[in-house]
């Protein structure tokens, strides 16, 4: 699924302040989390995906 999320992006994915514009910058973060906040990254990261996506549309 996070590959599909960072797929030919050209407008980054904020999660915690950060931009994430590749699947292995967005993959390196939540691995360097606990779980639970791993858990709440990748959903911010789906949202603001889903919310850039209608943007540049």
């Amino acid at each position: 699924m996070l590959r599909r999320i960072f797929n030919g992006r050209t407008v980054p994915v904020f999660v915690d302040g950060r931009p994430f514009l590749t699947y292995k910058e967005a993959s390196r973060y939540l691995l360097s989390l606990a779980d639970d906040d791993r858990q709440k990254a990748f959903l911010d990261m789906r949202s603001g995906a889903a919310m850039g996506s209608e943007i540049e549309e």
